[in-house]
Parts: structure tokens; C-alpha cells; sequence
């Protein structure tokens, strides 16, 4: 399986994505490394839901993730132009039926076929019970960017004092994603972005194919601050 995009947690969970469409997390045994023997362990499911009626069994590549520790998530960005956002407790491997509902939320933004180049958790505002909003940004291999607001159910720090079980039932009665909260980004790119990083505070860096890196800030509208041209090729990878 070619492998298409990876990132550690802070607990040493390796989230990896595939060219078969599937989104796999491997943990690591505590002496990982010090013997013969690593026993790691994987485990996989599939993560992408093609919404084109004639293509609906078959999976799409996964081109790009991102985890959020805060949000006990990872969003994967597929070639269909889906993102899938997962919540990492049912894929925790001590979880009863692990991955059988890890997927709580789609979104396919793009009017015309595009693929979901990259996609980012960003924190921005303070929102609802005095939290941080989040959002989700995704990257379009048509150069466009747009963004969508998580609901405050799905923040544990609107919940503080709510168990983890109650918070998860009530989180699943819940659209992942506030409504009317979608909003694309401009100015868009000239061509796939390829890679996107955020800082608290709703600073978004965005950059591609077309060789310009774009800083946004987020909140409490999406306003461009910088865009640093001249790169004489494509940019891959910013952090």
C-alpha cells in the first residue's frame, strides 16, 4: 500500500494515509524498539464515502490528514473532494467495536470535481461558554479554501464537567458542523494546495502548487494579511 500522508500524537499513535482509501493508527508497544520484537500494532478502516451515486463502493485515496489532541479527532482529505473527520476514542484499539462509528462528520465543499488537497483543524475566537471556536479548513486541489465551524458540542472545554460518555451521546445527536458557518477563504490559489499549518488565534498558512504562501487571519472573518511571492517552484510543505 503506498502510503500517502502520516503524523504522530503526543502519545506516540502514528496516523497513516493510504492510497487504498483507508485511514490505519499504529501504536507502539512501550519497549518498542528496545528488543526484536517492536509488536506494533494496526488497525484500519475505511474512512472515505464517495457522495458520486456511480461511484459509491468504491474508496478514495487519502491525500491528507490532520489530528487535534484537543478535539480527540483526525480529519482525512481525500482525492473525491471528501473530508472525513474521525473521533480517535473509537479508534483507540481498547474501545469495544473500535471503528465502527468512528466517522462523525463529512463535508465535500466543491461545486466542480476537486480533489481535497490538504485539510487543518484551526482554533480561533472565543465562542460559545467562553471556549475557543474551531473550525476545519480544507485545501482544494482547484486552489480554493474554505472553512467550517465545528459544533460546540464536539469542544470537550464547553463541557468541562460532562463525562466523556455523556458528552460523546450527546455529540452524536449533533451535526459535527454549525450551521450556515461555511465560508470560503480569498483570494484563492493558482493551482493544488498542498499544504496548510495553523497557530492558535486563527492564523492560517496556506501554500502550493502556484508558489505563493498565503497568511490569513480567520476570525472573526477571513481577512488575507500576507502573500509571499516569488518561489521560482511549487511549495510542498509548510509548518
Amino acid at each position: 500500500v503506498l502510503v500517502t500522508c502520516l503524523e504522530f500524537d503526543s502519545f506516540g499513535r502514528l496516523y497513516v494515509g493510504g492510497q487504498d482509501g483507508f485511514l490505519r493508527m499504529v501504536t507502539f508497544e512501550p519497549d518498542f524498539g528496545l528488543t526484536n520484537d517492536p509488536g506494533t500494532n494496526a488497525d484500519e478502516m475505511r474512512v472515505a464515502i464517495v457522495s458520486s451515486p456511480r461511484q459509491q463502493m468504491q474508496r478514495s485515496p487519502v491525500l491528507s490528514l490532520d489530528v487535534s489532541e484537543e478535539l480527540e479527532m483526525v480529519a482525512t482529505a481525500h482525492a473525491n473532494g471528501n473530508v472525513c473527520v474521525h473521533s480517535t476514542h473509537q479508534l483507540d484499539p481498547d474501545v469495544k467495536d473500535k471503528g465502527r462509528n468512528s466517522i462523525i462528520g463529512t463535508w465535500n465543499p466543491f461545486n466542480s470535481e476537486s480533489t481535497a488537497r490538504s485539510v487543518k483543524f484551526v482554533s480561533g475566537g472565543e465562542g460559545e461558554q467562553n471556549n475557543l471556536s474551531w473550525s476545519i479548513v480544507i485545501g482544494g486541489g482547484n486552489g480554493e479554501l474554505w472553512m467550517q465551524e465545528i459544533h460546540p458540542s464536539y469542544i470537550p472545554s464547553a463541557n468541562d464537567d460532562v463525562d466523556d460518555d455523556v458528552r460523546a451521546s450527546i455529540a452524536s445527536t449533533m451535526p459535527i458542523f454549525k450551521e450556515n458557518s461555511i465560508q470560503q477563504i480569498m483570494p484563492s490559489h493558482d493551482g493544488p494546495i498542498l499544504s496548510l499549518a495553523s497557530r492558535a488565534g486563527g492564523i492560517l498558512v496556506s501554500a502550493g502548487q502556484g508558489g505563493v504562501l498565503c497568511v490569513t487571519q480567520l476570525w472573526p472573518t477571513p481577512k488575507a494579511l500576507y502573500g509571499l511571492g516569488g518561489y521560482k517552484v511549487w511549495i510542498g510543505n509548510v509548518c
